[in-house]
């Protein structure tokens, strides 16, 4: 990217600034919460394994067998028998099992029913119980159950005593942005980044995608730019960056970032082209505005129609670039059924007081007819036939302009002026208008 002012990222800066802060904020919480349950992790590993009668565990041993062979149903029937029989750590261990049964058949529904209700004995071991909390978490968000599912994330994420993966976090994000609870959904992302070495995209995607719903286009920003970091072969982040630039009212910044990706090749569709074009313009840079337009049409990435071609010979104007706008004014003259392209001519003529190329000009632009701005067209001929001496043919010119509400009071002020003692000698000087 090219250097920009630094203060136009002053906001931005703050924005990133406060969110770094709410975002350390939140680890210390994390921090200090896993540190109050140390305690009672290191206290619970200590307990002594839970006994199994040898009966389950035959039963056990059998499901695990046919579960090994795929005979999903027998695995299922024979489980079922002891779901409800038992220890508390019996019902846990046989009920975990049994879930897995149905999930090896796809049917989540029950495989659900069976690991909420091995997690309701609570007797488990800590690190498997965690283990099957973060699958049961999963598996309600893929069942569509998005309420359940982020409860229990989020319980196993403010309980684990083993680290959190920072894919827990994103699995959480989604299910929060499914239930368009986007503040929610942000600072879980951010934790998953900070935890991780290699941030991935589809995470900084999901991060654009949140921070656009909450119209934080600063962190749009910082997403798209670490996108572009990342995978800086696709188009789609540099336009997304200039528009999100656009929506902070940073047109310096957009327009840099089209230019760019313009330079590398990424603007290939008209309305990309003609986006910066007008970015350009309203920047006042017409030049650079009239170049992007100029080549567009050379590479046949835009046509070279008429509507084109009046645009590029506007930047021309602006830029005062009087050869290129001439060159560019005369092909428009040849193809159009207006005069408005001669007007064009005959004004820039005049700008540069070259009067009877101005008169050619501004005679054609009126044969031709269809003006726009047929009373500026005469009031321009009346200045260039009074500019070359020709007084008489002036004030005809300027009668003619009387006649157009926009110029009958410069065109009256003049005929006063001619009409006077003074006579061509007191002739008021014109008001030349931007032709384009």
């Amino acid at each position: 990217m090219s250097r920009v002012d630094v203060r136009r990222y002053t906001a931005t800066i703050s924005s990133c600034l406060t969110r770094a802060l709410a975002l350390a904020l939140l680890l210390l919480g994390v921090a200090g919460a896993q540190a109050a349950r140390a305690g009672d992790c290191a206290a619970e590993q200590k307990q002594a394994p839970a006994d199994m009668s040898e009966g389950v565990y035959n039963t056990l041993q059998s499901a695990m067998e046919a579960m090994s062979k795929q005979k999903y149903d027998e695995a299922i029937e024979k489980l079922s028998k002891l779901a409800d029989s038992g220890s508390a750590y019996e019902k846990a261990v046989i009920n975990y099992n049994l879930g897995f049964a149905y999930s090896a058949k796809s049917d989540h529904p029950s495989a659900v029913k069976a690991f909420a209700k091995s997690l309701s004995f609570d007797a488990l071991p800590r690190s498997q119980r965690e283990q099957l909390q973060y699958n049961l978490g999963q598996l309600y968000i893929v069942i569509g159950q998005y309420d359940e599912g982020i409860r229990t994330l989020q319980a196993y994420i403010s309980q684990a005593c083993n680290s959190v993966a920072p894919e827990a976090h994103i699995f959480l994000a989604n299910a929060l942005t499914e239930r368009k609870r986007y503040q929610e959904a942000l600072p879980q992302i951010d934790l998953a980044i900070s935890k991780s070495k290699t941030v991935k995209e589809p995470w900084l995607q999901l991060r654009l995608a949140v921070a656009y719903e909450l119209k934080d286009y600063s962190s749009c920003a910082q997403s798209l730019i670490q996108l572009i970091s990342l995978a800086p072969g696709k188009p789609e982040y540099w336009k997304q960056l200039s528009s999100i630039f656009y929506e902070m009212k940073a047109e310096g910044q957009s327009a840099a970032v089209l230019a760019l990706a313009d330079r590398a090749g990424f603007l290939q569709k008209p309305g990309e082209i003609h986006n910066l074009y007008s970015i350009y313009m309203m920047m006042d840079m017409p030049f650079q505005a009239g170049m992007l337009l100029q080549e567009a049409m050379e590479k046949d990435r835009v046509p070279a129609d008429e509507k084109n071609l009046e645009s590029v010979a506007d930047a021309w104007i602006n830029a005062r670039e009087s050869g290129k706008a001439e060159t560019t004014l005369k092909k428009l003259a040849a193809m159009s059924d207006r005069g408005d392209y001669y007007f064009k001519l005959g004004a820039m003529y005049g700008d540069d007081e070259r009067w009877k190329e101005s008169k050619e000009m501004l005679e054609k632009a009126l044969q031709k007819g269809g003006l726009k701005r047929t009373g500026e067209a005469w009031m321009r001929l009346a200045v260039a036939n009074y500019s070359l001496k020709s007084t008489a043919a002036a004030i005809a010119a300027l009668q003619k302009a009387a006649a157009f509400d926009e110029t009958r009071a410069q065109a009256g002020e003049w005929l006063r002026h001619l009409s006077g003692p003074a006579g061509a000698a007191g002739a008021p000087q014109a008001r030349n208008q931007n032709p384009t």
